[in-house]
């Protein structure tokens, strides 16, 4: 368990996957994800059994309390590619508008630290799509440095949409 002054992550347990797939399945997680169609409880099970059975893991999930210990959101490193030390960041609440709480910026804190001080990685990353102006803020905040775009990308709302790589170095948050 890693502790913050506002949320605690903690292992995902097996009795979070309906709600898992109710927020997954919302439109506005649906918008900012990979996942292009709805998800049933077999998907879930799937994939909460696939992210335990890889060694060494390739995705490590949390879920997200707030102080009241109930479940807010998930967060985790996913693609991690242990030879070249780098992952992507995911993450994702059950409200909307969650970039702009307090909440968001220590939530993606903490996965940084875990991800530098406890993995030893040296680079972490996000891929935004676009369409998702309030999580290029938030990264952009939290000193995240814009790499590059990738033009039309995804198909969102009937358009296509870039997606915008951000990423930390090792050295960059040590600083």
């Amino acid at each position: 368990m890693f502790e913050g002054k506002l949320v605690i992550l903690r292992a995902l347990e097996k009795e979070d996957l309906g709600i898992l797939k109710e927020w997954r399945n919302s439109s506005h997680v649906r918008k900012s994800t990979r996942e292009y169609k709805l998800l049933n409880m077999i998907n879930q099970k799937n994939w909460f059994e696939s992210i335990h059975q890889s060694n060494p893991p390739k995705e490590i999930m949390f879920g997200i309390l707030n102080k009241r210990k109930k479940l807010i959101g998930v967060t985790g490193l996913t693609y991690i590619d242990w030879k070249n030390r780098n992952s992507e960041i995911s993450i994702y609440f059950s409200t909307k508008n969650w970039q702009t709480k307090p909440e968001a910026k220590e939530v993606i804190n903490l996965i940084v630290e875990y991800g530098f001080e406890e993995l030893n990685l040296h680079r972490l990353y996000v891929e935004i799509f676009s369409l998702m102006k309030e999580n290029i803020k938030l990264f952009s905040q939290i000193k995240f440095i814009k790499e590059g775009e990738l033009r039309e990308k995804v198909w969102r709302q009937n358009k296509w949409w870039n997606t915008i790589i951000f990423s930390k170095l090792a050295s960059e948050y040590k600083k």
